[in-house]
């Protein structure tokens, strides 16, 4: 919810290469929780024959962060999730702001594969294409410049 909520509506000048920094089992990493194009989160199935790009709405992260995105975006003033998140220019608040949208969110549900893509340790440096979190706790901690 974070990562798509991150990728989507902030300000891409004032925060270009801005990621997620999360805490998983002790240790800080960076990463990907999901590949977005334009509208579309992207994820690549394999049929047993050929790759195939699958491409999904923001419902596939979440039924009930999908409507309270809607709801929020039908207003027509600065309340707007995506115009509010989008005029932030101070990291820490554009921190809290998701925040606080996220965490109003009851289910944490997706059926989105739960991967973080292009992990980096932030301890140990290691990099790796990705990382299984099935059954992991994760924490968000931080954001990067």
């Amino acid at each position: 919810m974070y990562d798509y909520l991150l990728k989507k509506y902030r300000n891409k000048d004032t925060f270009p290469d801005t990621k997620m920094v999360v805490e998983i089992d002790g240790k800080l990493w960076t990463g990907d929780f999901i590949h977005l194009e334009d509208c579309h989160i992207i994820e690549i199935d394999w049929d047993d024959t050929s790759y195939t790009r699958v491409e999904r709405t923001k419902d596939a992260i979440n039924p009930e962060f999908d409507q309270k995105v809607q709801a929020s975006n039908v207003n027509v003033s600065e309340n707007r999730m995506d115009a509010k998140i989008n005029r932030l220019k101070n990291i820490e608040i554009l921190y809290q702001e998701i925040q606080q949208f996220v965490h109003q969110i009851d289910s944490e549900e997706t059926s989105l594969k739960t991967c973080l893509y292009d992990a980096y340790c932030l301890d140990t440096r290691v990099k790796l294409p990705f990382l299984d979190l099935q059954g992991k706790s994760i924490r968000l901690v931080s954001l990067t410049n």
